[in-house]
């Protein structure tokens, strides 16, 4: 029997972290706002909460109370049905019932013995009543992350009474015990939110809403078949699958949006924000490039249109405007991939705002909008970005007190960056712009230390600094990397991975490397320690094996780099291990920060049997898939099959691979092979083969 995409997907999985931040059970509509989850009164993991603050309805919170009149509800996570497009939750002790579901730009709720409602309302918002409807202006707090006006409309489907409650909330008490609550939300004004509702709730049923959102996940999800596989198998992949959806986030109203990159209401059907660009530029928009381009074609005009309204191309785009977030500057990764895989663009436009990002904009971790200083200069000038001497004072006043210079990765990252801005420029004809950024995408050498064999810090005057490549750098190694050490950051050099493999020593050199990332232990002095003290500086390194932390994103693309040194099958090896370990149906079945959908993104690329390790690039390297069979039919191109007979059943070794009938000769698929459709059939066996 077949079962639909959407019901395959369990939002329980990663609701237990391994040590950072758990996932939520959302229900949602691909790329749109409105996102339903119970709220808790604590930041604990998801699964272990159990005492409900309430359900959103945006910024503002509803709790439903028990008809007996008290508002304490809590939850057993066993009574709830959660889906991607709704939910079904009975709340303990003789509580009421509630199932949620959404449109585009609304919340919809129906409960059931709910009693009274209590209103949450945001500090400084309003409520006006108009007949069969309340009008709520929630104030938003952007450093938060939050729009600064949010309109809503609210409604119930019975008559209701309205009266103050405890601390500034509103109690409503629906005149039945089984009634449907609806939220139409808009960020540009109350008259946008009633047509909102016209639009998307007037006239329609509890149940033709929630069925129309399944219809809507299973068509999404339908992109990428999956067969021959376990049960639990399926449930993982298409988990991630549905939360590789997540971002960019549209928040297009009908022909009209409001920006905060300028604090203007702009005609326009769409605008996509929000994106944690750090982590989804590697594989989450090549995956989203790969199965709806057309969508990736206006999430690539809304960077172009934050780039006009602010005058910067934002780093890491945020709902309140741009966040200063992370390194590098990864929009000119995305345009770089797109331009590269045929996508139309503004090219033009995006250049230009990288450009002023890549020459006009300090490098400095967690900073944007600022100008250069002396530490840009002597990136510009002597191909690296400076860092300091272990107990040396910092005099650079930019420089983020907790997030310090991450040296070697700002200058591993903005070399990649600078190597996908010369892509454009060459692309425009810009061949002057071309050369000057081909010799800055080659300044990642000059983080190489042969003596060391690892990427290394250099002070200002071009001195090696003396460091342990497991321990040095303090909390997440911000002295000199991003959230790792360098035993990672070795490997972050996508664009020159031929290069690299040339420093290192050769093929040889370069798989021995390999073997020790993923399986030097944790020692101190030369001495075996316990890994507890790993995580103590290095929170972010979870589903570790060996110094390789697959739960933080510059690892992902580590393990198909054997594919470069002629070790295919030690990929193939690695990546299944990965899989089967770190990405299960349980809710401690994602291994680190899914950061909206970067964690999954490189599970459903992984599990399909391959990956973009350099986005810019239109190829992707084979890895081992994770099913018998794989469909992949975006709309409007014909199907490209992965016919992998026993992976399904754990066989992990490529013996042999056929592309249309011909013999691959090689570990790597174009994005041109994929998208004009065809089979790829893929011998697998027990053992390693090489092929």
């Amino acid at each position: 029997m077949n079962i639909p995409y959407a019901d395959y997907v369990n939002p329980y999985i990663g609701t237990i972290s391994h040590l950072l931040k758990s996932t939520r059970p959302e229900a949602f509509l691909p790329h749109c706002y409105p996102k339903s989850a119970p709220v808790f009164n604590s930041n604990t993991d998801f699964f272990c909460n159990e005492i409900l603050r309430g359900f959103p309805l945006g910024l503002t919170q509803f709790l439903p109370g028990r008809l007996g009149g008290e508002f304490h509800q809590t939850v057993d996570h066993s009574r709830v049905s959660a889906h991607p497009y709704g939910y079904s939750m009975e709340l303990e002790e003789n509580g009421p019932v509630v199932e949620a579901a959404v449109t585009e730009h609304a919340y919809i709720y129906r409960l059931t013995n709910a009693g009274r409602l209590c209103l949450l309302l945001t500090e400084g918002g309003t409520v006006q009543r108009q007949g069969d409807c309340l009008l709520l202006h929630a104030r938003g707090d952007r450093a938060s992350r939050q729009f600064e006006h949010e309109y809503l409309q609210l409604r119930l489907d019975c008559p209701f009474d309205l009266s103050e409650g405890p601390e500034g909330s509103l109690l409503l008490s629906p005149h039945r015990s089984r009634f449907v609550l609806s939220g139409a939300l808009s960020f540009v004004s109350f008259e946008k939110a009633e047509k909102i509702f016209q639009k998307e709730l007037a006239g329609k049923s509890f149940e033709s809403l929630w069925s129309r959102a399944k219809k809507i996940w299973n068509r999404q999800l339908g992109a990428v078949k999956a067969s021959g596989g376990s049960q639990g198998q399926l449930r993982a992949f298409y988990t991630a699958l549905y939360r590789s959806f997540q971002r960019m986030v549209n928040y297009g109203e009908y022909g009209e949006y409001f920006s905060a990159y300028d604090n203007q209401v702009h005609q326009g059907g769409f605008f996509y924000t929000n994106d944690h660009i750090w982590d989804t530029f590697r594989c989450m928009h090549p995956l989203q490039l790969l199965l709806e381009p057309d969508r990736q074609q206006d999430i690539l005009e809304s960077y172009n249109l934050m780039y006009r309204q602010s005058g910067l191309m934002p780093s890491c785009p945020n709902v309140g405007g741009d966040l200063p977030v992370m390194t590098g500057f990864h929009a000119a990764a995305v345009f770089a991939d797109a331009y590269a895989k045929g996508l139309e663009a503004d090219y033009a436009t995006a250049y230009e705002g990288i450009c002023k990002n890549a020459m006009e904009q300090s490098m400095l971790p967690w900073v944007c909008g600022a100008g250069l200083t002396e530490l840009e200069k002597c990136y510009q000038e002597k191909g690296f970005f400076p860092a300091l001497h272990p107990g040396q004072k910092e005099w650079v006043g930019l420089v983020h007190q907790r997030e310090r210079r991450q040296s070697v990765s700002v200058t591993l990252e903005h070399s990649y960056d600078d190597w996908c801005a010369a892509q454009l420029a060459a692309a425009l004809g810009k061949k002057e712009a071309q050369a000057l950024f081909q010799r800055l995408a080659g300044f990642w050498r000059n983080m190489y230390n042969p003596d060391t064999g690892f990427m290394s810090p250099r002070d200002q005057e071009g001195k090696w600094i003396e460091f342990d490549p497991m321990w040095s750098g303090g909390p997440g190694g911000r002295d000199y990397f991003t959230e790792n050490n360098a035993y990672v950051y070795t490997w972050s050099v996508f664009h020159d991975i031929e290069g690299l493999k040339e420093l290192l020593g050769g093929d040889q050199a370069m798989e021995n490397r390999l073997d020790q990332l993923f399986t030097e232990g944790v020692r101190v002095n030369g001495n075996l320690v316990h890994k507890y003290r790993f995580f103590n500086q290095y929170v972010d390194a979870t589903g570790l094996m060996g110094q390789f932390g697959i739960g933080n994103e510059p690892s992902f693309h580590i393990p198909y780099l054997y594919n470069y040194c002629g070790k295919p099958w030690k990929a193939q090896k690695r990546l299944r291990d990965l899989m089967d370990i770190w990405f299960s149906d349980s809710p401690a079945g994602i291994c680190g920060d899914e950061d909206g959908g970067a964690m999954s993104s490189f599970f459903v690329f992984s599990a399909m049997g391959f990956y973009p390790v350099c986005p810019g690039k239109p190829l992707y390297a084979l890895g081992t898939p994770l099913f018998d069979q794989i469909e992949i039919a975006a709309p409007n191109r014909p199907a490209f099959q992965i016919q992998a007979q026993g992976a399904g059943e754990g066989l992990r070794y490529i013996q042999e691979a056929r592309l249309n009938g011909k013999k691959l000769p090689r570990p790597s698929l174009s994005h041109q092979e994929i998208i004009q459709g065809g089979r790829l059939e893929l011998k697998m066996g027990k053992r390693p083969q090489a092929w």
